[in-house]
């Protein structure tokens, strides 16, 4: 329906600036009301016929073309491309669910294999899995519905970190400093065809951060790069390459992370760009993925005080999870983006510890997202939520509206975007683009001693690991450490060793080579 409203206001621009008569503004607003139901490629015509009659109209006036009518299809045309299909029926169903049936629907839970399935939701999230596994864990979720819930993973450099067996690309940013759009088009596309053979349907990538911060504990190679320009071209080819081959594309975190060193984990960090700044920078991403037509954004619980203000609540700049005017304002309204903004995790102190969990989720709502990320569907829940309705601070008709808007987007991409015949993926080819990947991101970044290439036959090498997570695999570590002894040389092992030991190795020179391999895991 917002669809048509817009090219109403095209409609309603072009009188005002004296383009058409009221006459002529009659007949168009008349033809909008047979338009309600009708495909995007019909409202394309419409809007282009819209375009042409005013182009005829300035034409006749004499008028410069290049002011009124391309302003007005310009407005059109975004509308157009990025407001979300109406399903009429579920109006009628969103005003006879009960208020629990509709909170469960504005929910993303984090699937619990051993526990009881969320019913009603429309979408829920599963970590690493197996397809068989994953047809188990959604069984019951999906028993007696008419279509099936949204199934989500974070696939942000493919799917081998959510998919058992689908290739395992090393980041993004080793894709993108291939420099090569294709490469990370052809990523996106092998982790949508692999991430859609295993039955999802939704990932939380990719991550469009720009790292002006080399000590952001949040980004690092989780991104394309440290400048928009970078961001764009090599975060739009994988996000292309993700929904052009079925699969939704979410680029977070809104309104930006990677110029700070709080971990929104922990607190909630402040964006401190100003808004020149902002605009130039993730301004530009924003603008320019939104334009290309990615469905899905998510907020992080990120302040931006060059764009909003002090909450009187708090005393603080809110996270934008939390901000009308971040979420409603500048990414809605100003950016004219209309597809479903997913919150991040909402167990994170950012959100959780901002406010209370439950009031920050309504404050959410209101401020214009659709889904609380690993929301369960507990009665905790359904208790909390209720008495933030109760409170005056969550209305009925913001939790039917997000609700409704949750439903047409499922029910859309089953419609339009699932894949009934897709391939199959083609796992020589994914490997052959992975080693692509692989090798561009090797790189040299310094070699103050010119040591390199070094020729390690008969030399004696001390391999030091420094690891932040403890859970991380050292796999890769024995890996790299049986390479270098395959060409020759004596390595010894030596895994997080402290401050003392590479002094006292490298004091008393008992190796010819140190190499240092660090584990740097990022926060998620």
């Amino acid at each position: 329906m917002k669809k048509f409203l817009f090219s109403l206001l095209a409609v309603t621009m072009a009188f005002v600036m004296g383009l058409i008569t009221p006459a002529q503004a009659l007949e168009f607003s008349e033809a909008e009301n047979h338009l309600t139901n009708t495909s995007a490629e019909t409202l394309e015509k419409y809007n282009q016929t819209i375009v042409d009659v005013l182009g005829t109209v300035v034409e006749s006036r004499n008028l410069e073309s290049g002011d009124h009518v391309q302003r007005v299809k310009g407005y059109t045309q975004l509308l157009a491309e990025q407001v979300m299909k109406d399903y009429p029926e579920y109006k009628k169903q969103v005003d006879e669910m009960s208020v629990d049936e509709l909170l469960l629907s504005v929910i993303c839970p984090a699937i619990n294999p051993d526990a009881d399935p969320v019913r009603n939701t429309q979408s829920c999230f599963i970590g690493m899995t197996k397809r068989e596994t994953l047809d188990k864990q959604t069984s019951g979720i999906n028993k007696d519905r008419d279509l099936p819930a949204l199934l989500v993973a974070d696939m942000e450099f493919g799917a081998g970190d959510s998919v058992e067996g689908a290739v395992r690309f090393p980041s993004f940013r080793a894709a993108a400093d291939s420099k090569s759009e294709e490469l990370c088009y052809q990523m996106g596309k092998i982790a949508a065809l692999e991430s859609l053979e295993a039955g999802y349907h939704w990932t939380f990538g990719p991550c469009v951060d720009i790292l002006g911060n080399h000590r952001s504990p949040i980004v690092s190679y989780r991104t394309a790069g440290d400048d928009a320009d970078t961001v764009i071209k090599y975060g739009g080819a994988y996000m292309r390459g993700l929904q052009e081959n079925g699969l939704i594309a979410t680029i977070k975190h809104f309104p930006g992370d990677g110029y700070c060193t709080d971990d929104q984990h922990v607190t909630m960090p402040d964006n401190p760009l100003s808004r020149e700044e902002w605009d130039n920078s993730f301004g530009r991403v924003y603008s320019s993925l939104i334009e290309q037509g990615v469905m899905a954004i998510m907020p992080g619980h990120i302040a931006l005080p060059s764009y909003d203000e002090i909450d009187e609540e708090t005393g603080f700049c809110p996270p934008a999870t939390c901000s009308k005017n971040l979420l409603g304002g500048l990414l809605r309204e100003k950016l004219g983006f209309d597809g479903i903004i997913i919150s991040d995790a909402v167990t994170m102190n950012g959100f959780a510890g901002y406010v209370n969990l439950y009031h920050a989720s309504a404050r959410f709502l209101e401020a214009g997202g659709d889904s609380l990320l690993f929301m369960p569907g507990s009665d905790d829940y359904l208790t909390g939520m209720k008495h933030e309705i109760d409170l005056g601070n969550l209305s009925i008709e913001t939790l039917k509206n997000r609700a409704y808007r949750m439903l047409c987007f499922r029910r859309d991409y089953f419609d339009n975007m699932y894949p009934s015949n897709r391939p199959l993926p083609d796992k020589d080819e994914a490997e052959k683009i992975c080693r692509g990947v692989c090798e561009a991101g090797v790189q040299v970044i310094r070699d103050r001693l010119n040591i390199l290439p070094y020729d390690a036959k008969g030399k004696k090498i001390a391999h030091m690991t420094v690891n932040n997570n403890s859970n991380d695999n050292f796999g890769y570590i024995e890996e790299f450490t049986a390479k270098m002894r395959e060409k020759g040389a004596e390595v010894d092992e030596i895994r997080d060793p402290g401050p003392g030991v590479p002094a006292d190795i490298a004091e008393h020179k008992k190796y010819d080579l140190i190499v240092c391999s660090v584990m740097n895991m990022p926060s998620f």
